[in-house]
C-alpha cells in the first residue's frame, strides 16, 4: 500500500488501537507492523483467524496470556555464550509453563479452527521446566539438590560455620577478650568472622583487621585462633561458587539446545496474542467480519470510523460502490462531514485487507484492492517547495499513472486550490480518466459544475452530506443519489444579511441553477422524510426485539423449570430402578432354583409390578390423551400408556376409575386414564411380559444424534428441545446435531439455542470426519 495513503488515513492510530490490546511485547510489535495485503486468500485467512478468536473470546473468555515475558534479550545472551542468572532461568521456566497452559486452554474445546495450528506449534517444554525448577528455588537461589557435589560442599561449610560460631561465642565469654569489645557480638566482614574491638585496644586482640567503623571508634578484627578455620570456609565457598556456576552453565546449555523449539513456541504465542487482540478490538467496536470480493464492490451499512467510535461521537453512514456506479462524487458544505466519509471508507478498506473486522452492520461487503490511493487534507511538500495545489497534483499524477481495475482512489476537494473554472475542468478530466482505467473512485468537491456533470456520465453518481438550515450545522449523514447544496444564501439570511440582498443574489443565479437547486431541495426533503420513516421503523423494530428478548427470557425461565422437573423425575426413576432391579434379581435367583413358581414369589413379583406402575407417572412425562371410559370393559386388550406394556382387563372398580390388568400372568390395579385400547394380537408378543427394570431402562434410552436437515428453524428448534430432554433423561454426556452448512441460518439458530440452554456445558463445530461445519458436538451437564 502507498505510504502516503497509510499516513493520511491515520493507519498508525489503528495499529496503536490493536497494539494496546496485545498482552506481550512481540505481539505489540506485530501490531505496529501490520499492513493490508492484496491477496484475497490471505485476507480471508486473516479474517477467519479474527472471527475464530472472537468466538473463543465470547465463549471461553480471554486467553491466559499473563506471566508470559519477552525472552528475546535473555535467549540472545544465551545464544552468544553468556551464562544465564538464576532469575533469568526462572523467567524462562515461568514463560514456557504459561505457554503450555495456553496450549492446553486452546486445545481443550477440540475445535477445528484457524487457531488450533498455532496452539499445536507450542512445544512440550516439561523436561526443561522441571529441570530448572529442580535446581533453582522461587527465591532465585540454586538449591542443594541441584548436584551431589553442591550438597556435599554446603554441608561441610555449614559444619565449619557452626564450629566457627561456637569458638566465637567462647571468645565473647572470655573476660580477657570481652573487656576490649565495643559490643558483645560478632559480625562478618568480607566473608570473615570478626569481633568489634574498640580502636584504642586493637593491639590487645591478636588477629587480622578487616574493617573499621565510619566513626573510627571500632575496628573489626578476625581473631588469630579463627583465621585457619576461616580460610578453610572461604576455600569451600569458592568451590561452592564454581559448582553453582557449573550448574548454571549446564542449565543455560539446556536452554540453548531447546532454542529452536522455544523460538517456535514464542512465535506461536505471539500470533495467538495478536489474533485475540484483533478479536478484542472487534468486540469493542461491535464489528463484524466482512464479505470479501475481488470485483470492486463495496456495500457498507451503518459504517463508523473506529477512531471516532472511541471518541464517543460518530454518525454511522451508508456507502456503496461498484454495483450501479463506479465513481461517487460527494458534494455539500464545508465541515459537513465529506472528508470524514472519505476517511471512513478508506480506513475500513485498509482494516478489511489487514484482517480486522469492520465497525459496520453485519453483512458488509468489501472488495480486495491491489492499490489504494488517497489524497486527503492540505499536506504541502516542503522538500520540493511546491504550492498546495502543486503538491496535490503531483500525487494525483502518480495515481493516474498507476491506476487500474484493482485500484480504489479517494480524492478530497478535487479541483480546489486554483481557478474555479480550470479546477472544475481538471476535476472532470481526472474522474473520466480514472473511470476509463477501471478504477473505483470516491471524491469530494465544492464545484457545482461537477454535480451536473456527474448526472450526465454513465456509472457516475452524486452524493451529499445533509445540512440542517435551522441550526446551520451539518448532520454528517451521507445521502447517495442526491447532490449537495452550499446553503450560502440560507446561512447569510439567518445571520442577518438584509432580505433585499438575499433576493438580489437569488436573481443573479442562472435560471437553470435556481431550478436545479429547487429540485435538489425537494429531493432532499423527500429523502429526509424517508429517512425519518426508516428511523421510526427501526425504533419499532427495536421495541419488537426488546419484547422478543423479554419473551425469550420468560421462555428460558420456563425451560429451566422444565429441566428441573425432568431432572427430579429422572432422579426418582433411577432410584426406583435401582431398588426394583435389586429385588428382581433376588426373585430371578429364586425362580432359577425352583421348577414351580411359588405363591410367595408371585406375590413379590406383583408388588414389584405395582411399584413400577404406581411410580411411572411421577417419574416420566405422560403421553397422549386418555382413552374414553366407555371403551374399558372386562376382557378388553389395553396398553398401559406410560409403561408401553399390553395386558387384559380382568376387573373394574365400582366407580370405573380404576381397572385391574393382567400382564404376563401378573395383575395390577391401574388408573383408567392411563389406559388405551390395544390390538388383541399384541398380547402374544413375548416381550410384553417384561415388567422388570429393563423395560424402564429402555424408556430412558435416547439417540445420540439428531438430523435437522430440511427442517425450518422453528421445526428444528422444537425437535432440538425434545432431543435434548431425552438425551438428558438418558444420561448422555455428548450428542451430535446435524444442521448442514447452507446459508448458516439454521446453524446460527441452533447455536443460539444451545448457548441459552441451562443444561448445555459447551458445544463446538464437529471435526472434519464427523461433519465439520455441517454438524455440532454438544457437551451436556451431568
Amino acid at each position: 500500500m502507498d505510504d502516503r495513503t497509510l499516513r493520511v488515513l491515520e493507519w498508525d492510530k489503528i495499529r496503536q488501537l490493536l497494539a494496546d490490546r496485545c498482552a506481550t511485547a512481540p505481539a505489540k510489535e506485530m501490531a505496529h507492523a501490520l499492513l493490508p495485503v492484496a491477496d484475497i486468500d490471505e485476507v480471508q485467512r486473516r479474517q477467519r483467524e479474527t472471527s475464530d478468536a472472537r468466538r473463543y473470546l465470547e465463549r471461553w473468555g480471554a486467553p491466559p496470556l499473563g506471566g508470559i515475558s519477552d525472552l528475546r534479550p535473555t535467549l540472545g545472551r544465551a545464544r552468544q555464550g553468556a551464562v544465564l542468572e538464576p532469575h533469568e532461568l526462572l523467567v524462562v521456566a515461568a514463560t514456557l509453563e504459561r505457554a503450555m497452559h495456553l496450549r492446553a486452554w486452546l486445545l481443550k474445546p477440540a475445535a477445528d479452527d484457524s487457531l488450533r495450528p498455532h496452539a499445536e506449534r507450542i512445544g512440550d517444554h516439561t523436561p526443561l521446566v522441571a529441570r530448572i525448577r529442580w535446581c533453582i528455588g522461587e527465591d532465585g537461589q540454586v538449591l542443594d539438590r541441584a548436584s551431589d557435589e553442591l550438597a556435599r560442599l554446603r554441608r561441610r561449610i555449614k559444619t565449619l560455620q557452626q564450629r566457627m560460631q561456637e569458638k566465637l561465642h567462647d571468645l565473647l565469654r572470655d573476660p580477657s577478650i570481652s573487656k576490649f569489645l565495643q559490643e558483645p557480638y560478632y559480625t562478618v566482614r568480607d566473608g570473615r568472622y570478626c569481633l568489634p574491638v574498640r580502636a584504642e585496644f586493637r593491639t590487645q586482640v591478636p588477629g587480622i583487621v578487616h574493617d573499621k567503623s565510619s566513626s573510627g571508634m571500632t575496628v573489626f578484627i578476625e581473631p588469630e585462633p579463627l583465621v585457619e578455620l576461616g580460610n578453610e570456609i572461604r576455600l569451600l565457598q569458592a568451590e561452592e561458587e564454581r559448582e553453582v556456576a557449573h550448574i548454571l552453565r549446564d542449565l543455560t546449555n539446556a536452554v540453548v539446545d531447546a532454542l529452536p523449539l522455544i523460538a517456535q513456541t514464542l512465535d506461536a504465542v505471539r500470533r495467538i496474542d495478536f489474533a485475540f487482540a484483533k478479536a478484542k478490538l472487534s468486540q469493542e467496536l461491535r464489528a463484524y467480519e466482512p464479505v470479501l470480493n475481488a470485483d470492486g464492490v463495496i456495500k457498507l451499512r451503518r459504517a463508523r470510523h473506529p477512531l471516532l467510535h472511541f471518541q464517543g461521537f460518530v454518525v454511522p453512514i451508508d456507502l456503496e460502490l461498484g454495483v450501479d456506479f463506479d465513481v461517487l462524487v460527494i458534494t455539500g458544505p464545508n465541515t459537513g462531514g465529506k472528508t470524514v466519509a472519505l476517511k471512513t471508507l478508506g480506513v475500513l478498506v485498509l482494516m478489511a485487507q489487514a484482517g480486522l473486522h469492520l465497525p459496520a452492520a453485519e453483512g458488509a461487503q468489501v472488495s480486495v484492492f491491489r492499490q489504494l490511493f488517497a489524497d486527503i487534507g492540505d499536506e504541502q511538500s516542503i522538500e520540493q517547495s511546491l504550492s498546495t495545489f502543486s503538491s496535490h497534483m503531483s500525487h494525483i499524477a502518480r495515481m493516474l499513472r498507476r491506476a487500474d481495475r484493482q485500484t480504489l482512489v479517494l480524492l478530497d476537494e478535487l479541483g480546489a486550490g486554483t481557478d474555479p473554472v480550470e479546477g472544475a475542468a481538471l476535476a472532470k478530466a481526472i474522474l473520466v480518466f480514472l473511470h476509463r482505467r477501471g478504477a473505483k473512485v470516491v471524491c469530494t468537491t465544492h464545484h457545482s459544475e461537477l454535480k451536473h456533470f456527474t448526472y450526465r456520465q454513465p456509472r457516475f453518481c452524486n452524493a451529499s452530506v445533509l445540512f440542517d438550515p435551522e441550526t446551520l450545522r451539518p448532520t454528517y449523514q451521507l445521502v447517495i443519489g442526491v447532490p449537495g447544496q452550499s446553503h450560502a444564501l440560507d446561512i447569510a439570511k439567518r445571520l442577518g444579511v438584509p432580505a433585499e440582498v438575499i433576493q438580489e443574489a437569488r436573481r443573479q443565479l442562472p435560471r437553470h441553477r435556481r431550478e436545479a437547486d429547487a429540485l435538489i431541495a425537494q429531493l432532499t426533503e423527500e429523502r429526509h422524510a424517508a429517512e425519518q420513516a426508516r428511523l421510526e421503523w427501526e425504533r419499532r423494530l427495536r421495541a419488537l426485539e426488546q419484547r422478543e428478548e423479554e419473551l425469550r427470557a420468560r421462555e428460558q425461565r420456563l425451560r429451566e423449570e422444565e429441566q428441573r422437573i425432568l431432572s427430579e423425575a429422572r432422579r426418582q426413576a433411577e432410584a426406583l430402578l435401582r431398588r426394583v432391579e435389586g429385588q428382581a434379581n433376588e426373585l430371578l435367583k429364586a425362580l432359577r432354583q425352583r421348577p414351580v413358581v411359588s405363591s410367595d414369589v408371585r406375590q413379590q413379583l406383583r408388588q414389584l409390578w405395582q411399584q413400577l406402575a404406581a411410580t411411572a407417572p411421577a417419574s416420566l412425562p405422560p403421553a397422549a390423551a386418555p382413552a374414553a371410559p366407555a371403551t374399558l370393559a372386562v376382557g378388553t386388550a389395553v396398553r398401559i400408556r406410560d409403561l408401553g406394556v399390553v395386558g387384559t382387563i380382568v376387573a373394574l372398580s365400582e366407580n370405573g376409575k380404576d381397572a385391574q390388568v393382567d400382564v404376563g400372568g401378573l395383575r395390577v390395579w391401574v388408573a383408567a386414564d392411563r389406559l388405551e385400547p390395544a390390538d388383541a394380537a399384541s398380547l402374544s408378543t413375548p416381550n410384553q411380559a417384561a415388567v422388570t427394570a429393563v423395560h424402564v431402562r429402555k424408556m430412558l434410552t435416547a439417540p445420540t444424534e439428531l438430523n435437522l436437515l430440511g427442517k425450518r428453524v422453528d421445526e428444528a428448534l422444537d425437535a432440538l428441545a425434545k432431543f435434548l430432554d431425552d438425551a438428558l433423561l438418558a444420561g448422555h454426556q455428548t450428542v451430535r446435531i446435524v444442521h448442514g452448512k447452507g446459508t448458516g441460518k439454521l446453524r446460527q439458530a441452533v447455536h443460539d439455542y444451545l448457548r441459552a440452554h441451562p443444561q448445555v456445558r459447551a458445544f463446538e463445530l464437529a471435526p472434519f470426519a464427523q461433519g465439520g461445519d455441517g454438524a455440532t458436538i454438544v457437551y451436556l451437564k451431568q
